[in-house]
């Protein structure tokens, strides 16, 4: 008696909730629900759980009847879930139809899930109204059951493709390839940028789902921003809410990828930001990139070789580990592949020694990329002890052509690319020797179009790719090269400007300005430098313009420390040399890869000297990278300590360095430092990172960091 006036009660509840749906259908264009019924229509992720247990239960009861033993159970059971699901399909479908009237935009994906739910709830009750009426029809009941079914699984798939990206219920079965493209024809965008979007971004910011009114899945989309502003402002990290929201800590509510979705790899992170940095470019290519520019190292990693079947034997786990650096990195093409792809980093710390060091496993060498590293005609010799090279990148070295002669040797040499060498005419002879060749990359080496024809003549198998045409331009020449032992120098520094092409002239300055055809000094012996000089230089020649300059500051430092100790350790990604990177007399460079870096930001820099003997000491100067966008900052706050032979610590310096305004282009500076101490025996120098960036910053609130590369004493 008391479950029939329950189930009574319980079909005026339905019924009821069938006319409160229509009332909504027909009247939603002018409805406006209070914030009340808004939070209701929020809980339909949640709801949406009870209506499909209910309902599969009632369904395979319905089309397994064996499964109870008694039929009347099986009817009572199968007629009184159909009543809960259907109940529970119809609070869903309400806080559903609440949720769609907050507004946003409409896609194909959301009415298709909305009006699927709606079959379910109509379904499921007209079901359970004609369930005694049907009576033996078996098949009737089972048709429309599995009919039920069906449209939840389908209902489900919609849904899913709102809330975690288009098709992904079915997107196992309709998985593309992955393209794979070589170096030389990857653009940065398409092949760098958008899969790190596709894979962690795109789920929440397509067509069928714009969170926020934002799309990421195409560039005239993410150009356009979404309803907090651009998401990507080119060269401006602060402006570009994509790479503030990225930064912000996985806790904060405005981070994304939001807590709880698939976060990107600190990597990602470094690409999407360099690649801003750069200019946002969403058509130039990884090449097209400076080489000293953090996209171009970052980028040219991504771009491994496919491996295939080898019969040589594999280098030991140990000897591989034992080759990796910072600056170098040694990898196995594949799991069972015991070939090995050796990629170089740095150009500043690339010794051309280090080669050697690759000698035991020279065997297993396929793949070398030597991409901005000083390697020179001479140094090719060491290349021919890699017997099984395959592959080999020295795009924007310093190769001019008679060198090429010995990769002669090479049999299983298939691509060579020397796209950015300025090559000179026994470079088309060597190149003609290499008969092995696949593929060629020629691009800016400035050959006629002679020359090339003549290449294609010999080796014709080969593709060889120049991006050249005889349209009269005149080629850049590359810039000289300028080699000294020590930037931060204590008597004197002897430094030498040198090229390659041996024709040019070479013009210089030291007070700072810009050297051109009026205002230079030529460039006939090493310079001796013995005060703090800025020097600028370019190459000149006949048929070329003159080259983008090249250069250094150098400072004297008068006093050096005999010892000297960290008392907090840097961070492990900018540790340098530690301790020794602060005296070495290197100056650093703006680039990540630079072992002259040493990095602070959740402890202070703070650093004990001592001196040989007593010293008088007036002014000290930190070497910084102040980088607003990669929150590279001055210190907040520096002190200075001093202390005579058995004396205590004194203070006798304290400052607040000032700080970078909005806009400030990135550049390496210097901090002084002036105060006077007399007879220093010891010194202490504390410098503080800021705390928490100002309002102006892309990520305000956020910690920034110390980078330095050196002390000076004077």
């Amino acid at each position: 008696m008391h479950s029939e006036k329950l189930k009574l009660v319980l079909e005026q509840i339905l019924f009821s909730a069938h006319i409160f749906v229509l009332v909504i259908l027909l009247a939603e264009s002018r409805l406006l629900i209070p914030a009340w019924l808004q939070m209701a229509g929020r809980l339909h992720p949640l709801l949406l759980h009870f209506p499909i247990v209910v309902l599969l239960l009632a369904v395979v009861i319905i089309l397994f009847p064996g499964l109870l033993k008694n039929r009347a159970d099986q009817f009572y059971y199968g007629h009184f879930l159909l009543l809960l699901g259907s109940l529970f399909t119809a609070v869903t479908v309400i806080a559903g139809l609440f949720l769609s009237l907050e507004g946003g935009e409409t896609t194909a994906t959301l009415q298709n899930h909305k009006w699927t739910g709606l079959a379910v709830f109509w379904i499921s009750s007209l079901l359970y109204w004609y369930y005694k009426r049907l009576g033996k029809l078996t098949r009737v009941k089972k048709i429309l059951a599995s009919l039920i079914g069906v449209l939840i699984i389908v209902t489900g798939h919609f849904g899913a493709s709102i809330t975690h990206g288009e098709n992904f219920i079915t997107a196992p079965f309709f998985r593309t390839e992955t393209q794979l493209v070589s170096l030389e024809e990857a653009d940065v965008f398409d092949h760098v940028i958008m899969p790190i979007l596709e894979n962690k971004c795109t789920s929440c910011h397509k067509a069928s789902k714009q969170k926020g009114e934002l799309r990421l899945d195409g560039a005239e989309y993410i150009i356009k921003g979404g309803e907090s502003g651009p998401a990507v402002v080119a060269g401006d990290l602060e402006e570009s809410l994509m790479a503030h929201r990225i930064m912000l800590p996985e806790e904060d509510e405005e981070h994304m990828p939001p807590e709880g979705k698939p976060q990107l790899s600190e990597e990602e992170k470094e690409l999407i930001t360099a690649w801003i940095s750069s200019g946002g470019d969403f058509e130039k290519k990884v090449l097209a990139y400076d080489s000293e520019e953090p996209i171009f190292q970052l980028a040219s990693q991504k771009f491994e070789n496919v491996p295939r079947a080898y019969t040589f034997e594999a280098a030991s786990p140990e000897k591989i580990r034992s080759l990796n650096s910072f600056y170098r990195k040694v990898l196995s093409l594949g799991a069972d592949s015991p070939a090995l792809s050796v990629s170089y980093f740095s150009r500043q710390n690339f010794e051309i020694s280090s080669l050697e060091e690759l000698f035991d496993v020279a065997e297993q060498v396929v793949t070398l990329n030597l991409n901005n590293m000083p390697v020179e005609d001479g140094d090719l010799e060491l290349l021919s002890s890699f017997p099984n090279l395959e592959k080999l990148y020295l795009n924007f070295a310093d190769i001019r052509g008679e060198g090429i002669g010995h990769l002669a040797s090479l049999e299983n040499l298939r691509i060579l690319s020397l796209t950015g060498n300025v090559l000179d005419e026994t470079a088309v002879g060597s190149l003609k020797e290499l008969k092995g060749l696949n593929k060629l990359y020629l691009w800016n080496t400035g050959l006629g179009e002679d020359q090339i024809s003549s290449l294609r003549e010999s080796l014709p198998q080969a593709l060889i790719e120049t991006g050249y045409t005889d349209d009269g331009t005149v080629y850049q020449l590359n810039p000289p090269t300028v080699k000294f032992d020590e930037a931060f120098f204590r008597n004197q520094a002897e430094v030498e400007i040198l090229h390659s092409i041996k024709s040019t002239s070479i013009h210089y300055t030291l007070d700072g300005s810009y050297p051109d055809s009026s205002n230079f000094i030529l460039y006939k012996e090493p310079i001796v430098i013995d005060s703090n000089t800025v020097l600028r230089a370019r190459a000149f020649a006949d048929g070329w313009t003159g080259s983008a300059e090249a250069g250094a500051e150098f400072i004297k430092a008068g006093v050096r420390p005999v010892s000297y100790v960290l008392k907090h350790p840097p961070e492990d990604r900018y540790k340098g040399d530690l301790v020794n990177s602060l005296f070495d007399g290197e100056k650093g460079i703006t680039d990540v890869w630079s072992l002259s870096w040493l990095g602070f930001i959740h402890t202070p820099l703070e650093v004990e000297m001592e001196f040989a003997g007593p010293q008088d000491i007036s002014s000290l100067e930190l070497s910084i990278w102040s980088n607003t966008g990669a929150r590279f900052f001055p210190p907040k706050e520096v002190e200075i300590w001093t202390a005579k032979e058995g004396g205590s610590w004194e203070m006798v310096h304290q400052s607040t360095p000032e700080q970078p305004v909005k806009g400030e282009p990135n550049a390496l500076k210097r901090v002084p430092i002036t105060f006077k101490a007399d007879g220093v025996e010891k010194m202490r120098l504390v410098a503080r990172p800021v705390g928490s960036l100002p309002g102006w910053h892309g990520a305000a609130g956020e910690k920034a960091r110390i980078m330095i590369d050196e002390v000076v004493i004077n």
